[in-house]
């Protein structure tokens, strides 16, 4: 599965699972044939909140992906920046005791 495809996925899970509950918390009549006003303001208010949600957890997603990059970015120019320890170095390393 191609990683636009699992993206997509997602976001239609996330879109089912925000309609599923919404639905079941707000929808509590079935005698009309257009929604009550209640029902339309709970709708408004329950996607909302999962949409600001879900904006709210990519955005603090993204900044720890970022931070995480950082981190292994520095990691690997400090140990690039160290001398190559030779086939006889890693023999003595090993050889130390603890």
């Amino acid at each position: 599965m191609s990683t636009q495809d699992q993206i997509f996925r997602e976001f239609l899970e996330t879109y089912n699972r925000i309609v599923d509950e919404c639905f079941h918390r707000c929808i509590y009549t079935f005698n009309y044939r257009y929604l009550l006003d209640e029902e339309v303001d709970c709708i408004n208010r329950c996607t909302s909140k999962y949409v600001n949600y879900n904006q709210r957890m990519a955005m603090n997603f993204a900044e720890i992906q970022a931070k995480k990059l950082i981190d292994m970015q520095e990691q690997a120019e400090a140990q690039s920046q160290q001398p190559p320890q030779t086939m006889y170095d890693q023999i003595n390393d090993n050889l130390k005791p603890s």
